[in-house]
């Protein structure tokens, strides 16, 4: 095997920021040493070392929620409350895209990821039209650009929604596992995983997220679920059914250590509770939900009460940008500002929730620059005017840094962004597609 030792000026290796570490990575991708570069060019005397003067490591950000196709809606529907956003933009929109524009869209969004260092995406995906074929596009796109991708395969069958997004609960079962082995049959598995999202409880039925929890099981996969993002479904659930749509989806098993509860921000003690009890971790999409007026998570209460808790960004017309951390700083200053304490919660922390606890509650390997890991990493200017004076911090990462410092992202080892371009393909026609697909529309 073949190494290389990358040789920044600092990097950050378990929440701490170490001054000139060598980092031994191999052809394989995954980090074997992390020493001092003259230790390891003693011990590795063939390994090729890349110094990166001026540059601090960081680990890549794992975007725990995400609608690729929703960049195509950037700047429709502006200052929109979400049922008007979803009826007026989301539906109407949705309902015209081609298999190629779903295509080209994932690959757009993915390399605007990357450029702003997230190296893994949760794809909540419901353009399935009743087949795999739209799914296997946006793995193919995510391929072609060079991130990790967790497509979280939809069971969504409300009858108000688009007849695209619908299908039975055998259906989606069946079209689901149809898509596991077509993802195994291209050899797109080693970049994406297949994981399973019924879409909410406003959006699948019980039978649907039944369905969803077996087939969760048998793929020995995780679940996703949109659960208590606006006070519309908290009011439409306890109407209907009595029940917060946090009990909801615990009642019908979509709570475990093995799901994902999307946004939770119209939670009270009770369904805090509930989380705790069923391991469940919580996506929070801080800048997703200030930009609908959904409302503040308790984050500082769930993390109190050691609830597991990522950052997402959501879809490119909720946000609307792509950026981890942007969401770190947003998670952070929102807590601080509604406690009116600035110290409620701290960068160190939200930095965690970005890198590390996204991948490991996504069942990824990665988020840490340490032995044993995939080598996904950010590398960052030093001389950027918003880490200066410097010298960098955790705290200039999550409050201070501009999308400007980042230079170059790594993901399995390979350079994926350099100098802000993407290396794995050319981004001019995609660039003209996009202007010509929003002039046409």
């Amino acid at each position: 095997m073949s190494f290389h030792i990358f040789a920044p000026d600092a990097a950050v290796i378990d929440g701490a920021i170490l001054s000139r570490p060598g980092i031994l990575v191999g052809d394989d991708g995954i980090i074997h040493h992390v020493d001092s570069v003259e230790a390891l060019t003693t011990e590795f005397p063939d390994a090729l070392v890349e110094r990166l003067d001026g540059e601090l490591l960081v680990p890549g950000t794992a975007n725990g929620h995400n609608h690729a196709f929703q960049i195509l809606m950037r700047g429709m529907g502006e200052d929109s409350d979400f049922l008007t956003w979803r009826s007026q933009v989301l539906y109407p929109v949705s309902e015209r895209l081609t298999p190629e524009d779903i295509y080209r869209s994932a690959k757009l969004a993915y390399w605007d990821m990357l450029r702003h260092g997230i190296t893994a995406v949760v794809d909540f995906f419901y353009l399935n039209d009743q087949g795999s074929d739209n799914a296997l596009a946006i793995a193919r796109a995510a391929q072609e650009v060079g991130i990790r991708l967790i497509l979280a395969r939809t069971f969504y069958d409300w009858d108000g929604a688009p007849a695209r997004y619908r299908e039975t609960p055998h259906e989606a079962h069946d079209h689901t596992l149809d898509l596991d082995r077509r993802l195994r049959q291209e050899g797109l598995t080693p970049w994406v995983t297949l994981q399973v999202a019924p879409h909410s409880p406003h959006g699948a039925s019980p039978a649907m997220v039944e369905a969803a929890v077996a087939t969760a099981k048998e793929l020995k996969t995780r679940l996703h679920i949109h659960v208590a993002e606006g006070r519309y479904e908290l009011e439409k659930m306890k109407h209907e059914t009595g029940l917060t749509p946090i009990q909801w989806c615990a009642r019908y098993g979509a709570l475990s250590p093995q799901s994902l509860a999307v946004h939770a921000v119209w939670v009270d003690d009770e369904d805090l509770d509930v989380l705790v009890e069923t391991g469940a971790t919580v996506v929070h999409n801080p800048a997703s939900n200030m930009i609908l007026g959904d409302g503040i998570a308790p984050l500082v209460e769930m993390l109190k009460r050691k609830i597991p808790v990522i950052l997402g960004t959501d879809g490119g017309c909720t946000n609307d940008r792509h950026s981890i951390f942007d969401d770190m700083r947003m998670a952070a200053l929102l807590q601080k500002v509604h406690w009116t304490d600035s110290s409620v919660i701290r960068a160190e922390q939200v930095f965690d929730l970005g890198t590390r606890a996204g991948y490991q509650k996504l069942g990824l390997r990665g988020g840490r620059l340490v032995s044993g890991e995939p080598f996904d990493a950010v590398s960052v200017r030093t001389d950027d005017p918003s880490l200066l004076p410097g010298p960098a911090t955790l705290g200039h990462l999550v409050y201070a840094m501009a999308d400007t410092a980042i230079k170059d992202v790594y993901v399995n080892g390979e350079r994926v962004i350099q100098n802000g371009l993407p290396t794995r393909f050319n981004p001019t026609p995609l660039v003209s597609w996009a202007r010509g697909w929003q002039a046409a529309r």
